[in-house]
């Protein structure tokens, strides 16, 4: 996750440094709507992809000011919806999250962007045939319910706008949940799809 954050970070440097005038930022400004689609990688465990919808609402832009990038920076407060299921173990998780982030364009078309997110987990699982054929001694067990828990993270993401209404986005996460016992996340480490603004 280091690494990729890393890389991340390297590709925004670099843009900066080779960055040509930018007037103002173009996107994420205050009263903009942007909505986004996702498919995220599967995750070592599971396997499974990870789909998601976003959505958010600028509500201040311009407020920093240099002469090469002009009127620039913006902040946003959106909401992601998420979904991810495993067949083997009747297992699926929905994250619903609340988002704000800050976003800055050091090149024209593209918006850098890096946040906050904090919301809820909604999961479910029916493990008893899970665990029949892995380990016959556990054949008993029963695990099977619905779980809401609390999640909390960091996001940082990319968006280059072929036209003022359309573009693509990559996104990478990490998160923590709020329950000792899960250890694995649930939120995608890397994320790439579409984003549509209005």
């Amino acid at each position: 996750m280091k690494k990729i954050f890393m890389l991340i970070a390297s590709a925004f440097l670099f843009a900066n440094v080779h960055a040509s005038n930018v007037e103002k930022i173009q996107f994420a400004n205050a009263g903009d709507f942007s909505l986004g689609l996702m498919v995220g990688v599967p995750t070592v465990v599971s396997g499974a992809p990870f789909f998601s919808i976003d959505g958010m609402v600028g509500l201040k832009d311009g407020f920093i000011h240099t002469d090469k990038f002009g009127d620039n920076g913006a902040i946003d407060l959106g909401l992601l919806v998420g979904f991810q299921s495993w067949e083997t173990d009747g297992y699926w998780n929905m994250p619903i999250v609340a988002r704000s982030g800050f976003h800055f364009e050091f090149v024209k078309k593209l918006d850098v962007y890096a946040g906050l997110m904090g919301g809820v987990n909604l999961s479910h699982w029916d493990q008893s045939e899970f665990f029949d054929v892995i380990d016959p001694a556990e054949a008993g067990v029963q695990r099977k319910g619905t779980d809401v828990y609390g999640i909390f993270g960091t996001y940082i993401g990319a968006k280059w706008h072929f036209t003022d209404l359309f573009g693509v986005k990559v996104e990478c996460s990490g998160d923590w949940v709020g329950r000792v016992r899960r250890v694995d996340s649930e939120m995608p480490a890397v994320a790439g799809g579409v984003t549509f603004n209005f």
